[in-house]
């Protein structure tokens, strides 16, 4: 039986959450280090001369070719997951995902209308999200516009973007679809997680 994202066991996205928070905090806390040792390295190298100083010098080399190599990896993982999710779109799950972006859409443009009295022209100004063209004298949101229905919707969505524009209009205040729009996001979320493994 096919799970959609309604029926994603709660217990199994938050460990999958929770793995993934400990990879994140495991390379910030890498990072970390790496700088923390550079820094002090930097600060020894630029007080000594001669045979010590190479020394040095030959240490923070390491520990930058430590740090390029660290970044590849993370380049890397990033890489899989992009990959990984735009595989979900391509397959059965990704007409259930594209449903969701439209609704993230059209949510989030109901609560940004409701709570500023403005457009999805201003909308697309002030959050620098959306491009807006000048066409024949009227402003369009051609990229914006083609997440306001399913058939439109990109073979590769720009579903961060999408997101990125719920999160930006749930700042601007309370509004009757506030409510739906936090739960279609984490819906989202979840759903994604789902299709992406």
């Amino acid at each position: 039986m096919k799970n959609d994202a309604f029926s994603f066991p709660q217990e199994e996205f938050h460990r999958e959450l929770q793995v993934s928070r400990n990879k994140v905090q495991i390379m910030e806390s890498t990072l970390s280090d790496f700088l923390e040792e550079l820094s002090f390295v930097h600060k020894q190298s630029l007080q000594l001369n001669g045979p010590r100083g190479e020394v040095i010098s030959g240490a923070l080399a390491d520990l930058l070719e430590e740090l390029r190599f660290t970044n590849k990896q993370l380049a890397s993982l990033q890489g899989n997951l992009d990959d990984a999710i735009q595989t979900a779109f391509e397959q059965d799950a990704g007409q259930r995902l594209r449903e969701m972006l439209v609704q993230l859409m059209t949510l989030s443009l109901l609560h940004w209308e409701e709570t500023t009295g403005t457009t999805k022209i201003e909308l697309a100004e002030q959050s620098g999200i959306w491009k807006v063209h000048l066409d024949k004298g009227y402003f369009r949101l051609r990229t914006f516009d083609r997440y306001l229905s399913v058939p439109s919707v990109p073979k590769k969505p720009r579903w961060k973007d999408v997101t990125r524009t719920a999160r930006y209009v749930l700042a601007s205040g309370e509004s009757s679809v506030s409510d739906k729009l936090r739960l279609t996001l984490k819906e989202f979320q979840k759903h994604l997680l789902q299709a992406a493994h």
